[in-house]
């Protein structure tokens, strides 16, 4: 298999995932255009996130005073909040204030579309990197973050989007509330994933297995609550 093929692949659980939250979309499909432009976007914001984690880290490594700390600083803040932050910025701009987002479950749309773009792009590098050292590293990272990471962008991109829409169509008095749950919720889950990863003990892999079967669960429920709402706005 070459690199081409192996980078066609890397994206594909991208593609697979918004298809499928496209397809939830029961009330009124979103302009194509405009996922594709979140899509793309969310691909691009790549380019300001990764030089920020750099100099995170860097900053990171020289005010930590100890391994745990630095690497809840780099699991929760480098990863998980500038992540989380530009993945919404993306929706935010694109898309929030469009005549499009009509429904409390258009957040989870828009939010997800932007969140796999970003894991797409995400994959193809770490997949080309790992080519690098041989083609079975490459393959290994492929299906590991296919099963794993990728989702996991998209189960932060729910929840994300869940209370994102909320924000929007809730009287004043708990809009504010669910903006700011859209950061800061999904910025927990995303530094909890890493965290544990990053401290590579003995399960942690299957930690995050079973993490994620109940983020799972819980964004299947998010989605069926957020699709009981918009049924009211038609």
């Amino acid at each position: 298999m070459t690199l081409y093929k192996l980078i066609i692949l890397s994206i594909a659980p991208s593609l697979f995932i918004a298809l499928y939250i496209y397809f939830r979309d029961k009330f009124e499909k979103e302009p194509l255009h405009l996922l594709l432009k979140t899509f793309v976007w969310g691909i691009l914001i790549s380019s300001i996130v990764v030089p920020i984690e750099y100099f995170l880290m860097a900053y990171g490594s020289i005010s930590a005073s100890s391994r745990l700390s630095f690497i809840a600083f780099e699991a929760f803040i480098v990863a998980g909040l500038t992540e989380e932050y530009f993945k919404r910025l993306v929706v935010l701009r694109v898309a929030f204030d469009t005549p499009h987002f009509n429904q409390p479950f258009d957040g989870i749309v828009y939010s997800v579309f932007s969140a796999v773009g970003f894991a797409a792009i995400e994959n193809v590098g770490y997949v080309y990197q790992a080519f690098q050292a041989s083609y079975d590293a490459a393959v290994s990272v492929l299906v590991l973050r296919g099963v794993m990471a990728v989702p996991a962008h998209a189960m932060f991109g729910i929840v994300m989007g869940y209370y994102l829409g909320f924000a929007k169509f809730a009287p004043e008095s708990r809009s504010y509330w669910y903006f700011k749950a859209s950061l800061i919720i999904p910025m927990l889950l995303h530094g909890f994933y890493d965290f544990v990863l990053m401290l590579n003990v003995y399960g942690a892999l299957a930690i995050v297995g079973i993490y994620e079967i109940i983020l799972f669960a819980y964004c299947l429920k998010l989605i069926k609550r957020s699709q009981e709402i918009s049924r009211l706005y038609f």
